[in-house]
């Protein structure tokens, strides 16, 4: 049972780059298609049910002391956002220069706007001529392949071959590039993804990882412990879902007592015309409330968003 943070060797060390279905290999892998078949929403034996609550306690515990008296900024976002996108490049750049400040990045875990903010902190010990080589590098392969995870395990409860493929080529970049930028050449972050959602293969650009089974609790979580603020790229249903949980959170200053700058990348009027949360928002505050609501469109200001505000 595990008593600390996964590293990327923990969960994905099987994968390899000439196999493409390797991955099918990894422990990441192996975990969810057990968890699928063992009852992945309400598990099928009292026995599963209790590892599991008692795994993502002794996760919750270990994340706890990773974060103790860090400044945690949180990168929210869809996993549709393409790698050759401006939007992935800002948040590249934006976790690029708060990790090289001293901030810790915390994310989902997964592909996308995600995937950008992790890539921003890996490559935070390093100039910013390496961080657009590693984009180059990454943009090789730009679109996630969306798909179910009954496209991604098979009705008799096996892998569909083609579907890991699919993942396999998009995962290679990812690997090169942490290849490249390894060891005390890697800026630390923390991706908290979920087994729930286990077609998602967390990303090896992260240093470490904090996945749960319960989505909710990983959830909660990852809002909660943003104490030094929450960036929003684009994203759908998931990241509006994280928009106002951190809304109620604030709202109620119920982490703590304390409340974090919710900063909106409003590129192309996304989070005020596309998907006009500030209406929402303004009317859900008061004016000091509103004063934590930043929407943006530089990563300039994105960051000075965070300095100024975050505890």
């Amino acid at each position: 049972m595990k008593t600390d943070l996964y590293t990327t060797q923990d969960l994905l060390g099987d994968w390899t780059p000439d196999d493409p279905l390797s991955y099918a290999a990894t422990l990441d892998a192996r975990t969810y298609l057990a968890a699928v078949r063992e009852g992945l929403r309400v598990p099928l034996a009292d026995t599963i049910a209790q590892d599991r609550a008692l795994h993502d306690y002794r996760i919750t515990r270990a994340l706890a002391e990773v974060i103790a008296g860090r400044r945690v900024v949180a990168f929210m976002g869809g996993h549709g956002l393409e790698r050759s996108a401006s939007a992935y490049e800002m948040v590249a750049d934006i976790a690029w220069r708060l990790a090289a400040q001293g901030y810790l990045v915390v994310t989902g875990g997964g592909p996308g706007a995600m995937e950008a903010a992790h890539l921003g902190a890996r490559l935070s010990r390093s100039g910013h001529d390496d961080l657009r080589s590693a984009l180059t590098m990454l943009s090789a392969v730009p679109k996630f392949p969306t798909y179910t995870q009954a496209q991604l395990i098979r009705p008799d409860g096996e892998f569909d071959p083609g579907t890991l493929e699919a993942v396999h080529r998009w995962q290679v970049p990812a690997f090169d590039v942490a290849g490249k930028w390894s060891g005390s050449a890697a800026g630390e972050s923390v991706g908290i993804p979920t087994w729930l959602y286990g077609q998602e293969p967390p990303t090896p650009l992260a240093t470490a990882h904090a996945k749960y089974f319960e989505n909710s609790i990983r959830e909660d979580g990852l809002l909660a412990i943003a104490k030094a603020g929450i960036i929003f790229a684009e994203g759908s249903a998931g990241t509006l879902q994280e928009v106002f949980q951190e809304a109620a959170q604030n709202y109620y200053s119920s982490v703590d007592g304390t409340r974090s700058p919710m900063v909106f990348l409003d590129l192309d009027e996304f989070w005020t015309v596309r998907r006009p949360v500030q209406l929402l928002l303004n009317g859900l505050f008061d004016d000091d409330g509103e004063k934590l609501l930043h929407f943006v469109v530089t990563a300039d200001h994105a960051v000075a968003a965070i300095t100024a505000d975050s505890v």
